[in-house]
């Protein structure tokens, strides 16, 4: 069994909708498994529906943790091939949730801690009460140790449309507060 990540932050307005592990793939007698949480933005979620009557979640973070089998040693090859997937495996998620128009825009390395990671940058798009949002989603893979580790989420940035629900939604939005909360937990996620 995989162990849980760990997330040495605040998650106070976050609601844990999600923990699960998944056989990513077997092959070559290899086999990845993750486990994965995720987590949803209560605090939003209830101001949102407060003020425009949409009731929905609004952005997740998740974190995981990947356990190779049997451990091979973590070269670069094994963590470019890993962040690969995970990114490929990110973008479906995304997809999943509804996301449409799900685009890789950026790929960058940032410091977790010790470990550099790789972080990869999404645009997409989302359909909700007839408007549709704007949206930034983020993925950081690190292998810290001989485990890897995975962190991100997705945010809305902005509203296309008109009316009082448009323009209440956009009132409740603040994508650099968002932002900076999503690396926050990547950076205190283990």
């Amino acid at each position: 069994m995989v162990a849980p990540p760990s997330v040495a932050a605040a998650l106070d307005d976050w609601e844990r909708v999600s923990d699960a592990t998944e056989t990513l793939f077997s092959a070559g007698g290899v086999t990845v498994e993750a486990r994965i949480q995720v987590y949803e933005d209560d605090g939003l979620r209830t101001t949102v529906r407060e003020q425009t009557g949409v009731d929905r979640s609004w952005r997740f973070f998740l974190a995981a943790r990947l356990d190779l089998s049997p451990s091979p040693p973590t070269t670069g090859a094994l963590r470019r091939f890993v962040a690969s997937q995970a990114s490929r495996g990110f973008a479906d998620r995304l997809e999943d949730r509804g996301f449409e128009a799900v685009d890789r825009v950026e790929s960058r390395s940032l410091r977790v801690g010790d470990a550099d990671a790789r972080l990869f940058r999404y645009d997409a798009r989302c359909r909700v009460a007839d408007l549709d949002l704007s949206v930034d989603s983020w993925l950081a893979v690190w292998a810290p140790d001989r485990t890897f580790r995975l962190a991100g989420g997705a945010y809305p940035t902005g509203v296309d449309g008109d009316g009082a629900t448009a323009d209440a939604l956009g009132d409740c939005l603040d994508p650099s507060t968002f932002r900076a909360t999503l690396f926050e937990l990547i950076r205190a996620t283990d």
